[in-house]
């Protein structure tokens, strides 16, 4: 890359990983290790730039455009892997956690494992069990059969219980504002909503809903449980396939 420094962030509050890192870096002058604010959505490339470096991807840019390439821990194993050993990516550590699994721990997993194999590693699912989501709580999409494979996105496999799983019916939207406040990249999901309940595809480009991350963080913190997520989503479908 051409790269003269490097970066190694991690959450502040992992000081046993921050520890280590330091210490195998001592002999790499140019990488500096990085303690970072535990917040959510931390770990998203545009917040690392700005969190460590204080640079703004411009909206509808990439991080090359304000000179940096990020990359998260399993993409810098597997091109090590790869470069130095010809090694492709065959197998990914991926976490199997939540309630409604015996035994939650973190494996490397064979690409292409079925994920009734690995929830069968850990003892099986709970009796009360109710959702498998691929991902975690947040970003994470729901599975609708154990019948799917591990593929090389597969960061964890979060079984809920039926308790946890109870979705609240939608209701109107009170306008407070939270969903605005909490937005890491400053859009205002309720228009956004709105323009995607009312087919206004050009509008939605105007404001910016190419730049949600999908984070959750709006339909996390929505009082009348507006699936904003899922419209921001749909919206952003829309706008690509008529910029297409």
């Amino acid at each position: 890359t051409g790269a003269t420094r490097g970066y190694v962030g991690i959450e502040s509050n992992k000081g046993d990983a921050i520890a280590l890192m330091r210490e195998k870096l001592k002999v790499k002058g140019n990488i500096q290790v990085v303690p970072l604010k535990t917040k959510y959505p931390q770990g998203g490339e545009k917040m690392l730039i700005k969190a460590i470096l204080n640079r703004e991807v411009p909206s509808g840019g990439l991080p090359l455009d304000v000179g940096v390439v990020v990359s998260n821990v399993g993409t810098a194993l597997a091109i090590a892997e790869a470069i130095k050993w010809g090694k492709p990516l065959l197998e990914r550590v991926v976490t199997i956690t939540g309630s409604g699994v015996s035994q939650p721990a973190n494996l490397w997993i064979p690409l292409g494992t079925p994920f009734s194999c690995v929830v069968e590693e850990c003892g099986g699912l709970r009796e009360n069990a109710s959702k498998v989501i691929m991902g975690g709580p947040m970003m994470g999409l729901s599975q609708y059969t154990l019948d799917v494979p591990v593929i090389k996105g597969t960061s964890g496999i979060l079984v809920l219980t039926e308790s946890e799983a109870v979705a609240r019916e939608e209701e109107p939207c009170i306008k407070c504002a939270r969903c605005i406040d909490h937005c890491p990249m400053g859009l205002v999901p309720t228009i956004l909503a709105r323009l995607v309940k009312a087919e206004r595809w050009n509008s939605l480009k105007d404001y910016g809903v190419m730049d949600c991350i999908e984070c959750g963080c709006c339909a996390y913190v929505c009082p009348s449980k507006i699936p904003l997520v899922h419209l921001m989503k749909l919206g952003k479908f829309q706008v690509s396939q008529r910029q297409a």
